[in-house]
């Protein structure tokens, strides 16, 4: 439909209201009843028009009003010639079967409107047009109906005919107040059609009351325009474009709100109104009617209140339920996990209970990856398979992205807790199919028991989540809280009051990690990992107090540090003919520091060592919090001649359209990818594509996390650049270094089925037995 042709409703009205104008202008005779013909004959056959043009969803609906409006055209006839050709009274006459055969088929057409509301739960709809259509009722009858039907003077046929259009008009303002009430889309076509309607009542009532009102008689023929009118609204509505729209029916109370408690009010109003107006006229009263109408009107309005409070049970049932549920998974939210807990923590005495934190590992990728809905879907699935291990103990409620925590009261028991938490991992030993993919998920557990844990909510809370973190960072993926983890996971604050004077003592100490040229077995350096030997608290990982370090700005100093003993061990290993490369770890701060570069190059010079020798290693959300900053860093960096890679690739929001703006020459991927590229093949082609897309952009691919011969195989059939991981070798101290050396290059090419390759360690030089590595 073009913009002209859904306009045409609004020419056709135009001219309507031309007509309408000329035809007031006329005088009473055959030409001006001949416009109020062609008028309504117009309103037919536009709805014939709309009908054929927009197709309604409801075409029966336009018919029945269709034939409704036929049948009064052809009551304008007959009237027209009764009244002007054959000067004959044409009150009651064959015009009237014909206007009053119209009425039911405008009333089914309403109906068939607005049927589904009668087929659905929309009973309020009809109660409140019940309620309106019964204070009309009352109305017309102490105004019309009664004085109609009593008027000795009019025989029978008379009196029937003047009793039933106000009978009939109560019978379209209740299928129309129905209609308004349940229909939840407002078009234009309904308005207009709602105007029509309303037109027509007040064009009728004005014309019974003329009977009664001789000051109307002389202007009756004015009453036309209402008809006219009403004939006009048909038209345009059937007409424009929104009468093919879908006639929606809501299950709840709309019509406008305040709009329909004004209707309902109204209806009610009427009961005490009509009393008082016939006092004030000293008219005899109609106690009886009003009586049995308020009857009615009561029983109504105690229907509708019977529904709205059943509903409003229903709704403040199914919002308890919303308050209570996580709509992704439909397990219970934050809210009611930490009531559950409270619950069995402040009775007397309190009752035993296990907080367990099950996070789904990699989710932030799975879910950038394969997309949004399905990490929803993988989200429900893993919901069901902690619903069906946990079964009547507990529940289970989702906590975070990708947490979620359960509640087992009476599970006091260590072992049995840890039991239990086997029992929970174990649950994803099967790959999650979804959405056509079949993706492995793997999940780490935190324990904490209350109240021995944490006499509050609160504390268990935090009790569960330092185990947690300490899980990530177990082979078995699960930790149950224990009061030593806070020296580790909660004292950070006392950590960097510490720290400074640790650099100093020499307590944060480096080890390094052995990265390995896949196709040759050679190792080509090492990655420098930072350990603080704390002398209370033992040895404590950099998880523990680096982010703290960042969040502080102690970070400067403690990479500078790093740097200072990598560059100083490099120069070593150099001077004893072991020619390693070593990467060094930066944080957002580094990159914000004006004196960094500055920094790196004194450092290097100090140690007498190339910038070849160095590869600093950044994240991929790093250069985004100031990407003019960083990107002139990392610029400068690049022009000293320092390698620059992306650690952790796969874990931030970035593309390798966007990585490619940056001076880059490596891309480490993530070990939660790499982990999996054996089994799982969501896995195994997220990390081939990436390789794939590096080789294009010029970028070499480092995979962390290669546990086992079989990932290391995978990689090389991949033709991955490089590889590191405790499958490999454990970050160790440098004295070690050349003992792995040397062993991982003496075992990887046998591995790989190739040549022994031009060792890094010089042939001349012994080389001291391998030392069991360290642990990370």
């Amino acid at each position: 439909m073009t913009s002209a042709g859904s306009r045409v409703w609004l020419w056709y009205l135009g001219l309507g209201v031309l007509v309408l104008v000329v035809q007031l202008a006329l005088p009473v005779g055959p030409a001006r009843e001949l416009l109020f013909v062609l008028v309504g004959a117009s309103a037919v056959v536009a709805t014939l028009v709309g009908i054929r043009v927009y197709r309604p969803r409801s075409p029966l609906a336009w018919y029945l009003m269709a034939a409704g409006m036929a049948f009064w055209v052809s009551g304008d006839v007959l009237w027209g010639v009764f009244d002007h050709v054959l000067g004959i009274d044409p009150f009651p006459s064959f015009a009237d079967v014909l206007y009053l055969t119209g009425y039911p088929f405008l009333a089914a057409g309403l109906f068939q409107l607005s049927r589904r509301a009668l087929a659905g739960r929309n009973l309020a709809a009809v109660i409140d047009a019940l309620i309106v259509a019964t204070g009309l009722a009352l109305v017309l009858w102490v105004v019309f109906i009664q004085p109609t039907w009593t008027d000795a003077e009019g025989d029978l046929l008379t009196r029937v005919v003047g009793v039933a259009y106000p009978v009939l008009d109560v019978v379209l303002v209740t299928q129309l107040v129905h209609m308004g009430a349940s229909t939840l889309v407002r078009t234009t076509a309904l308005r207009l059609l709602g105007g029509a309607f309303l037109t027509v009542l007040a064009a009728d009532l004005l014309f019974q009351a003329v009977a009664y009102l001789p000051q109307l008689e002389a202007r009756a023929h004015w009453i036309d325009a209402g008809w006219i009118i009403a004939y006009l609204l048909w038209g345009s509505a059937a007409l424009h474009p929104s009468m093919a729209s879908r006639m929606s029916v809501s299950g709840t109370d709309r019509f406008g709100g305040t709009r329909r408690m004004v209707f309902l009010a109204f209806a009610v109003m009427v009961l005490p109104v009509t009393l008082l107006v016939e006092h004030a006229l000293r008219q005899p009263a109609h106690i009886v009617e009003v009586a049995l109408a308020a009857v009615v009107i009561v029983a109504l309005v105690a229907l509708r209140t019977i529904g709205l409070v059943r509903r409003l049970r229903e709704q403040s049932g199914h919002l308890e339920l919303l308050a209570d549920t996580d709509f992704v998974t439909g397990v219970e939210n934050p809210r009611r996990v930490s009531e559950r807990v409270d619950d069995l923590l402040t009775r007397a005495p309190p009752t035993p209970v296990a907080l367990l934190a099950v996070s789904v590992e990699r989710f932030a990728e799975i879910n950038e990856t394969l997309g949004a809905r399905t990490g929803d879907e993988i989200l429900r699935a893993v919901a069901g398979r902690l619903e069906r291990v946990v079964g009547d103990r507990g529940t289970v409620g989702r906590v975070t992205g990708g947490g979620f925590g359960i509640v087992v009261p009476r599970l006091a028991a260590e072992a049995e807790a840890d039991r239990f938490a086997a029992s929970l991992r174990a649950a994803f030993d099967e790959p999650v199919a979804v959405a056509e993919v079949t993706v492995s998920v793997d999940v780490t557990i935190g324990i904490a028991l209350g109240p021995v844990d944490g006499a509050t909510t609160e504390e268990l809370h935090q009790r569960v989540d330092t185990a947690l973190s300490a899980a990530a960072e177990r082979p078995e993926r699960i930790a149950r809280y224990a009061q030593r983890m806070d020296a580790t996971w909660t004292h950070a604050p006392q950590l960097m009051a510490e720290l400074e004077q640790a650099l100093t003592a020499g307590d944060v100490v480096v080890h390094y990690q052995p990265q390995v040229e896949v196709l040759t077995g050679r190792v080509l350096g090492v990655e420098a990992l930072v350990r603080w030997q704390h002398p209370v608290h033992g040895t404590i990982p950099p998880v523990a107090f680096v982010p703290a370090a960042e969040r502080t700005g102690l970070i400067r100093l403690l990479t500078l540090y790093v740097l200072d003993r990598s560059l100083a061990q490099c120069a070593t290993w150099r001077e004893e003919g072991i020619n390693l490369t070593v990467a060094v770890n930066l944080s957002v701060r580094n990159l914000l520091d004006p004196g960094f570069v500055a920094a790196v190059r004194a450092a290097l010079r100090h140690h007498h060592l190339p910038a070849s020798c160095l590869e600093l290693e950044i994240t991929e959300t790093m250069s985004m919090v100031d990407p003019v900053r960083s990107l002139e860093v990392l610029t400068d960096l690049d022009r000293l001649g320092v390698a620059l890679s992306v650690d952790d690739y796969g874990t931030g929001h970035s593309s390798l359209a966007y990585l490619q703006r940056l001076p880059l020459r490596r891309l480490k991927i993530d070990r939660s990818f790499v982990m999996g590229v054996v089994d799982d093949v969501a896995s195994a082609a997220i990390v081939r594509s990436t390789i794939e897309l590096a080789r294009h952009l010029g970028l070499s691919v480092v995979a962390e996390g290669v546990e086992d011969d079989a990932t290391l195989l995978a990689l090389a059939e991949m033709r991955c650049f490089a590889a590191q991981g405790f499958g490999l070798a454990r970050p160790a101290p440098a004295e070690q270094i050349p003992g792995l050396v040397a062993g991982i290059e003496a075992r990887v090419p046998t591995v790989l089925g190739i040549g022994v390759p031009q060792p890094s360690l010089p042939r001349d030089r012994p080389v001291r037995a391998a030392v069991k590595p360290a642990g990370p």
